[in-house]
């Protein structure tokens, strides 16, 4: 499974809180659990930061028209998913495309 930003993360997660997530591991005792509070806190206020921007959110939150979203948003999901997590999206977006076809057919 391999790990890759989502176009909400890329916009909220500067490389800068990267960076501070990297070295989190390495604070002892409860700075750690300030530490990743303040992390937290910064990504809330990037995100605030986004969605005060119109066009930005826009870009982030569409997708084209004449695709069939549910078997979109299932097809972008597999970069996230083990393998029997993907089994299951497979299985899920074959009796998706069945639905559809059942539809076609008898509207």
């Amino acid at each position: 499974m391999e790990q890759t930003l989502t176009p909400f993360d890329s916009m909220t997660q500067k490389r800068e809180l990267q960076m501070l997530k990297t070295i989190l591991p390495y604070i002892k005792g409860e700075q750690k659990k300030q530490f990743a509070i303040l992390i937290k806190y910064m990504e809330l206020q990037n995100t605030i930061q986004v969605f005060s921007q119109e066009d930005k959110v826009l870009s982030m939150c569409s997708v084209e028209e004449n695709e069939n979203s549910m078997l979109s948003m299932l097809n972008a999901l597999r970069q996230f998913c083990t393998e029997k997590e993907q089994e299951t999206l497979d299985m899920l977006a074959n009796m998706f495309s069945m639905l559809e076809t059942y539809e076609t057919i008898f509207n």
